[in-house]
């Protein structure tokens, strides 16, 4: 192995004084940069006259590795996986950690406004007669604009109907999907956890990924309604329970496989430039 790159030996030049060896073009770049002395123990190096060629040890490792290319693209096989597995173990990790900030902040926000209600009590009389002048100016303004903004840590929109949701996007800059998440028009009961959501994520985010993002986020949903104090365990929220499905040409609704990421969703069902539809229900052995 070359210790300037740490990939196997090409056309190999050893040091004639230390009888390090390196690949040709690794310790000529090397030299040429101005560092005349050997990366390995650092003797004095002169220039390309201080090295000589070792055939002897290509031929070697011919032998050991008879088909080099093949070596080669089972490395890049391997790194590319590697790669693809941390960038959704950050992606998952960074949207579970995106929902607990956002529960404690909206359990800080509450306990804030109880403890505002409690101290503005004493003047809701002398501010009655501001209310109401306040309220005949607003009539005579016009309809206010019904729709309402939350914002927090995760950049949240909600509507009357609908909820609007910014998942973190993933670390290598890929392009974002916009999706209309909607509840199955025919699995699904018909409550509060029922809603549509818009969500706007990272292409190489997988079917998985908002699998375990919905637990997450309807477990969080639950535990505000019965307006519970304590931190909730999200851990217990996992992607098996929920199966997402795509509308297909014929009325038909298809499972989509959990690895797939939502760009390849995308290019396979989708095929249009406007935001995804998928439909989402309990799995029934989660039910």
């Amino acid at each position: 192995m070359c210790p300037i790159c740490l990939d196997m030996l090409k056309n190999t030049m050893t040091t004639k004084e230390c009888l390090h060896r390196f690949c040709a073009d690794c310790i000529i770049t090397a030299l040429r940069s101005g560092n005349k002395e050997c990366p390995t123990c650092r003797k004095k190096l002169v220039s390309k006259r201080s090295l000589r060629p070792d055939p002897n040890f290509d031929a070697l490792i011919s032998k050991i590795y008879p088909s080099r290319d093949e070596y080669e693209a089972h490395q890049e096989r391997v790194l590319a996986r590697i790669s693809k597995h941390n960038n959704q173990q950050a992606l998952s990790h960074s949207i579970e950690e995106g929902l607990k900030i956002q529960a404690m902040n909206r359990l800080q926000r509450g306990k804030k406004q109880q403890v505002d209600n409690g101290s503005g009590a004493e003047d809701n009389a002398d501010s009655s007669h501001c209310s109401n002048a306040s309220v005949h100016s607003n009539q005579e303004a016009g309809p206010s604009n019904k729709r309402t903004k939350t914002s927090d840590d995760s950049g949240l929109e909600l509507d009357t109907n609908a909820e609007a949701v910014t998942m973190d996007p993933a670390l290598d800059g890929s392009s974002e999907i916009e999706l209309v998440f909607r509840p199955h028009p025919t699995l699904m009961e018909k409550n509060d956890s029922a809603q549509t959501r818009f969500i706007k994520t990272s292409g190489n985010a997988t079917v998985d990924h908002l699998s375990k993002y919905l637990a997450v986020r309807l477990a969080l949903e639950e535990f505000r309604s019965k307006g519970e104090t304590n931190q909730m365990n999200l851990n217990t929220a996992s992607e098996k329970q929920y199966t997402i499905y795509i509308a297909t040409a014929n009325g038909q609704f298809t499972v989509l496989n959990g690895s797939f990421s939502l760009e390849l969703v995308s290019e396979k069902y989708w095929k249009v430039n406007k935001p995804m539809e998928l439909y989402y229900a309990p799995t029934k052995e989660h039910k």
